[in-house]
């Protein structure tokens, strides 16, 4: 993990000061995402789309994005986050600027797809940094941190309609775009001024080596396991799963509003404290046990509560849903325990997109059941056994230790 240069300059900013400015950038991302969920509306009026051709924009954006994922980490661990990470960023604000421009379904649809290729390559570009520039202990934190982006995004993203209400989209995203521009030369000047990384493997077929080398290895696997059943959880008993509990528990639809900004804030405190925790390498394997185990008790509470709890019990159940699930962001430390800082954002990246993809598909899996009418119990059985999957998967996980400790 390249300790010894990082932690030579763990008391000095400037060690920190690419990772902060690359989660800036990251957090400007996960704003564009959100955003369109809150103008699809007036884009719908404007072009006159159909329900379907709004809804396959915004699918663009993630499928894009998670395709993309495994080759910009190949892509950052060939070339270094130094040359590629500052292009990244620059066509990514380009992108959200055409896409302010778009005249009709298939510009709004390619430049979305654009998007989420560019922005693809953020999130392991910030772990490519964090391992290659910080303290070794410090690398769960940082991802942690990261990863926290992504809820502190859907609860911001809740104010978006109070504060720019009467903001033609155009105009958003144009200043959107600016502003991604001006983080995206930050961090050029962040990671061109200050030390580069260590010489990048340049030889595609060490590149494929490394990368079966890496999928070779359990903790990956597990790391990866891990990962998409925090990510399963967090986007499909958190997103459409609230029909159903709306349907069970008679919730208004500002009060199930509600209940996803309180699991959206859970899993931002979980991501920070597991982070905080994560810094020894022996505690990973004992939080992640007792997260999984707490998430599937808590969750077959949830499910038997929802026809006769309140709002507020059923609140705090989805806050304490998400301080447990936001231990998934120590996933990225178990996958990336042992391996060398030369495959660092190849190991984030098919992490994240294992996530990504689980996200997806957990989303939409309960309205492919039943053709969008499947009953709540089947619903229910569907994400109670994620949860099992989770727990499995943690009790799998070997005593771990930091690799520079003797045998």
């Amino acid at each position: 993990m390249n300790g010894e240069a990082s932690e030579s300059g763990s008391g000095n900013f400037r060690v920190w000061w690419p990772w902060s400015v690359a989660v800036f950038f990251l957090l400007w991302q996960v704003d564009f995402q959100f955003a369109y969920s809150f103008f699809a509306d007036s884009i719908q009026q404007e072009f006159r789309l159909t329900a379907f051709e709004t809804a396959s924009i915004s699918l663009a954006y993630l499928l894009a994005y998670g395709l993309m994922q495994l080759p910009a980490g190949l892509l950052l661990d060939r070339f270094g986050a130094r040359q590629v990470l500052p292009i990244a960023a620059g066509f990514s604000a380009l992108s959200v600027f055409l896409f302010s421009e778009a005249q009709g379904f298939w510009t709004l649809l390619g430049t979305r797809i654009l998007a989420g290729a560019f922005m693809a390559f953020v999130f392991p570009g910030a772990g490519k940094i964090a391992r290659n520039r910080l303290p070794a202990h410090r690398f769960a934190l940082a991802m942690a941190l990261a990863d926290m982006c992504f809820g502190i995004g859907a609860i911001s993203a809740v104010f978006i309609p109070t504060l720019f209400a009467d903001t033609p989209w155009r105009l958003l995203m144009q200043g959107q775009a600016l502003l991604g521009l001006g983080l995206g030369a930050l961090l050029w000047m962040t990671l061109f001024f200050t030390k580069p990384d260590r010489a990048p493997p340049r030889e595609a077929g060490r590149i494929k080596r490394n990368l079966m080398d890496s999928l070779k290895r359990p903790l990956v696997r597990q790391g990866i396991g891990l990962y998409v059943w925090g990510a399963g959880l967090t986007f499909g008993f958190g997103g459409y799963w609230n029909v159903k509990l709306q349907e069970a528990c008679g919730c208004t639809a500002a009060e199930i509003s509600k209940l996803e900004m309180g699991l959206f804030s859970g899993l931002a405190m979980g991501m920070l404290v597991a982070g905080i925790l994560g810094g020894r390498v022996e505690r990973l394997r004992g939080i992640l046990r007792t997260s999984t185990t707490l998430t599937l008790v808590l969750i077959a509470v949830t499910l038997w509560a929802s026809t006769t709890a309140s709002t507020d019990q059923l609140l705090v159940l989805m806050v304490a849903l998400g301080l447990l699930i936001g231990t998934c962001s120590l996933s990225f430390a178990v996958a990336g325990l042992g391996l060398p800082a030369g495959q660092a954002a190849t190991v984030v990246a098919i992490v994240n997109a294992g996530g990504c993809l689980s996200g997806a598909l957990l989303q939409a899996l309960p309205i492919w059941l039943g053709e969008g009418n499947a009953s709540f119990s089947t619903v229910s059985i569907t994400y109670l056994g994620i949860a099992v999957f989770g727990a499995w998967t943690a009790w799998r996980l070997p005593h771990l230790k930091n690799p520079s400790e003797p045998a």
